[in-house]
């Protein structure tokens, strides 16, 4: 029921972003330097959807490199914890191979002779 709630979620938000980009298709200028004389400031003309949506990619490409960067001290952390419990693990390992080689084994039952049946 979560995943259908979750795809009829998705449809009807891409629904929507179709229709505001149907609805927002006549060209707008956007001026790069808009302290320059308007005659002669450069422009980009496109529909105003591209620019909306640009906007909206570079806000999550924004957010998730913030993010990123952000957490870099617990990559670093956990980095170093892989490391050092890896050593770890590796001298356990050899203490281990060690002690099952220094203690004496227990000694064999005598061997027994299975009993014979009299018939």
């Amino acid at each position: 029921m979560k995943r259908f709630l979750t795809v009829l979620f998705l449809f009807l938000l891409g629904c929507i972003l179709v229709a505001y980009a149907v609805a927002n298709r006549n060209p707008v200028s956007f001026v790069i330097d808009p302290f320059m004389d308007e005659k002669f400031a450069p422009r980009i003309e496109a529909p105003l959807s591209y620019f909306l949506f640009g906007a909206l990619f570079a806000g999550v490409v924004a957010g998730w490199l913030t993010a990123w960067l952000g957490q870099g001290h617990w990559r670093k952390t956990a980095r170093e914890t892989h490391k050092e419990a890896t050593i770890w693990k590796r001298e356990a390992e050899n203490l281990k191979r060690g002690l099952e080689a220094t203690t004496p084994r227990p000694p064999l039952p005598p061997a027994t002779r299975p009993l014979r049946s009299l018939t």
